[in-house]
């Protein structure tokens, strides 16, 4: 699978085309946003999104975990859409999931939707943030930190392409910051150039688009 190299705070990571991010020396990947039963929230409120999202999603990660060698996984928030997400997954959907908590050390980094009454029975290390090699791990982008790995704001960008313009899923990284995109189906997106994520990179900043096969590098913006 196509992916590329980036260096962020004297570490090499990988950026790959479904969001992941992969730190081959730790064997770690870092991922965010999944936001488990987001379709099947909607659909209980009649706004028809096919309720698969969970399911995909989770036969993504497996196939990644599987092609790849992943002893720790880093989930930056909002792993649930909400308090009943585990109720309405389907059991296939958490047949998977379970398998993943149990030969993974797995970490979630508490997010704004995540249920941690519940979540801290499952097989999840549960926590606001966490540190590796002074990098900081988690849903917000943090200010005591030098470095900030984190999610929340689900970047996307547009790109032109044969004239049309498309909205696709981004990674966006300075020298003390890296934002990881939303990982899971149906769950949105805020553009790069919204205030909320331009006063956390400007004046320069990379930019990585996501297409289904590829990571595409923009020009550093000033």
């Amino acid at each position: 699978m196509h992916y590329k190299e980036v260096f962020f705070a004297d570490q090499k990571f990988s950026i790959f085309p479904n969001g992941e991010l992969y730190w081959q020396n730790k064997k770690t990947l870092i991922i965010s946003d999944l936001h488990f039963e987001k379709g099947s929230f909607f659909s209980e409120t009649r706004q028809f999104i096919p309720p698969f999202d969970t399911i995909e999603t989770l036969r993504q990660l497996t196939k990644f975990i599987n092609d790849h060698p992943v002893d720790i996984i880093i989930f930056l928030g909002d792993l649930v859409h909400d308090k009943l997400a585990f109720q309405r997954m389907t059991e296939e959907a958490k047949e998977l999931f379970f398998a993943i908590l149990k030969n993974k050390n797995c970490t979630l980094t508490v997010g704004n939707h995540d249920d941690t009454s519940f979540l801290r029975h499952i097989g999840l290390n549960l926590t606001k943030n966490i540190v590796i090699d002074d990098i900081c791990f988690s849903h917000y982008p943090t200010i005591d930190k030098k470095f900030s790995i984190f999610g929340h704001y689900h970047p996307k960008v547009r790109l032109k392409i044969n004239s049309r313009g498309i909205w696709t899923s981004c990674f966006v990284l300075n020298h003390e910051r890296l934002l990881i995109p939303s990982y899971g189906y149906f769950t949105g997106g805020l553009s790069i150039k919204n205030l909320e994520i331009q006063k956390l990179f400007e004046p320069e900043y990379e930019i990585y688009p996501l297409t289904k096969e590829k990571v595409y590098k923009l020009a550093n913006k000033k």
